[in-house]
């Protein structure tokens, strides 16, 4: 399970952040608007906790110093993982600041 963990915990982020601004952008049209301010700083608040949960887990990858292996590839595939979700949280982050 660690194995898995490693290779997809970056695009498990992305699907959290996914889902949870869908949410909070559902709820905000709900409620009051999904340009409200409130909603926004939600948003934001939302995006930065799930960068930091990025930030962790390429930490978490970079220690695993593997002599070579599966445990190699796993670890750039990981890493690789943890990129394009940190790019795809910025590129969904970006609406709410303006």
């Amino acid at each position: 399970m660690t194995r898995w963990l490693r290779m997809t915990g970056g695009l498990l982020v992305w699907a959290a952040h996914f889902i949870g601004l869908y949410l909070m952008s559902s709820a905000a049209d709900v409620w009051s608007s999904s340009e409200a301010a409130g909603a926004r700083w939600m948003g934001l608040v939302f995006s930065l906790g799930c960068l930091l949960a990025l930030i962790a887990m390429a930490v978490w990858l970079g220690k695993k110093q593997g002599k070579g292996g599966p445990e190699a590839w796993e670890r750039r595939v990981g890493l690789t993982g943890v990129l394009v979700a940190g790019v795809s949280i910025l590129w969904q982050t970006v609406p709410l600041a303006f």
